[in-house]
């Protein structure tokens, strides 16, 4: 069976090239400009062999579409790539269990990754989440846009928020600004779910911290920390 390979950038000349240097090797590409449209090739395809992501895609970033990939595909080979080298994409795309590198890069490149994946046993994913979560003991003060809420707990790549009962809309856009007023952090979050809580006094919404720029993501990580290592 020709392997498929799903391939993400929005940059259409690097796309391209990417396919080229794959199609020697075999593998049937993907293309994709856009987070939206890799998310809906990974549930449509049957089987995925190899996933190549750019790590800028808007609002979203590869690492994001990494980790959906391997939960649909756990066989999956991962390689993120980036316009410039960064020492911090590096250590999560190998937390993960890819290969990062930076552009331009070549065929021969991509080939002396492929092999040296082939000779690694893939992450697969499990019941633990990708980073530990903490909970936040009486929460802490935060805001999306005019409404209060309450951070209950945390983790680098994401948070749980809780609002009173009549200050929550359940159809909330797909990004929202999570302001910590007390830190002086603004942060953008993409809701992933949301439910009533007990006695329906309060909803509750969990997302996924969106890496926009990195002071914002460096303090976020500093904050979680302080709760990790207490």
């Amino acid at each position: 069976m020709t392997p498929t390979a799903l391939l993400v950038d929005a940059d259409s000349v690097q796309l391209a090239a990417t396919s080229r240097a794959l199609s020697p090797l075999g593998y049937a590409t993907i293309l994709a400009s856009t987070f939206d449209d890799a998310r809906r090739h990974l549930h449509g395809v049957g089987a995925l062999a190899l996933l190549v992501a750019d790590v800028r895609l808007g609002q979203f970033n590869g690492l994001h579409l990494a980790f959906r990939a391997r939960a649909r595909h756990p066989n999956v080979r991962v390689i993120i790539t980036d316009r410039a080298f960064d020492t911090m994409l590096e250590h999560e795309t190998k937390r993960l269990g890819g290969a990062y590198i930076a552009k331009p890069f070549t065929g021969d490149d991509l080939v002396a990754i492929l092999s040296r994946l082939a000779g690694e046993q893939p992450a697969r994913p499990t019941s633990a989440r990708r980073w530990p979560r903490r909970s936040l003991a009486g929460g802490v003060l935060a805001a999306v846009g005019s409404r209060a809420a309450r951070l209950l707990d945390v983790s680098y790549g994401g948070l749980c928020l809780e609002f009173p009962h009549d200050a929550f809309e359940a159809s909330m856009p797909p990004t929202v600004d999570v302001e910590l007023t007390a830190l002086g952090l603004s942060l953008k979050m993409h809701p992933v779910w949301s439910r009533e809580a007990e006695a329906a006094a309060s909803w509750r919404c969990g997302g996924e911290v969106i890496e926009s720029d990195r002071p914002s993501i460096m303090q976020w990580r500093q904050f979680v920390d302080s709760y990790v290592l207490t």
